[in-house]
């Protein structure tokens, strides 16, 4: 079998209306339906589109997941360009608020949400999506190297960051691993509910004593977990108070503490 090329282009950056509300309804379907039992002609049905028409959009059940997932990446990449390009923001902010975003909306999430992060590694997913998907995931990716790329040079470019670049990799890629970390326990109710249940300032704490490894000009007395959240806060919630609070968790004695 003829393995599949993908086409590189962020096809679900900006696209047509029909594919956004094909995805909205989608989304709906597989809360109601689960991710696994969710059926394409119910999509079609309550899309009010034939089977024809979604299958020309998407070809598989696959195509709908990634394709949800991509929507997901571009509005954390969206979040991440806002934080790279404030004024008010330091580099060392920058950094550390770039990583804790995604991480705080795994967090903060409310009951209606997907919680599509599993999908990045999940080659039995995306393996099996077409092209055009697979590829729109690629440049979707570059991108996100360049995000980091862009914040780090511009701290060294304005000589705040004085550390060699070994050191700065081996940063970037502990920075990283924390960031994947939290994500998954923000949303894995089994993890909070025996544990691990607790607000985001241990793993922003974390994201500081990495970066604070290297050598900087300066110090960032403006760099504080307050200022985390009152700038990521509105890029992740609508609500005037951030909850972190699994929303699945909702009697105190489901909670049990880890004992030494």
């Amino acid at each position: 079998m003829q393995k599949k090329i993908p086409t590189m282009n962020n096809y679900l950056l900006n696209p047509p209306k029909v594919i956004c509300y094909i995805l909205k309804v989608s989304s709906e379907v597989i809360k109601e339906q689960g991710m696994c039992s969710f059926k394409m002609a119910t999509i079609a049905n309550r899309a009010g589109c034939s089977k024809k028409t979604l299958y020309n959009y998407f070809k598989c059940k696959e195509d709908i997941v990634v394709s949800l997932y991509i929507q997901h990446i571009n509005d954390v990449s969206n979040c991440v360009n806002r934080i790279i390009d404030s004024d008010s923001l330091s580099n060392q902010e920058k950094i550390i608020y770039s990583m804790a975003l995604d991480p705080m909306k795994c967090w903060a999430a409310e009951k209606d949400d997907l919680c599509m992060n599993f999908l990045g590694v999940n080659p039995h997913i995306y393996d099996l999506a077409s092209p055009e998907f697979v590829g729109n995931l690629q440049v979707l990716f570059i991108e996100v190297k360049e995000q980091a790329q862009s914040v780090w040079k511009q701290a060294i470019a304005e000589g705040q960051l004085l550390s060699d670049k070994e050191d700065v990799l081996k940063c970037i890629l502990l920075l990283n691993e924390i960031e994947r970390g939290a994500v998954a326990m923000g949303q894995n109710r089994f993890l909070r509910q025996f544990g691990y249940d607790c607000d985001l300032k241990p793993t922003f704490d974390a994201l500081c004593w990495i970066v604070k490894t290297l050598k900087w000009k300066e110090e960032c007395h403006s760099l504080s977990y307050e200022n985390m959240l009152k700038t990521l806060s509105p890029m992740v919630s609508k609500k005037p108070l951030l909850d972190m609070r699994h929303y699945a968790l909702t009697m105190e004695s489901l909670k049990e503490s880890i004992e030494l």
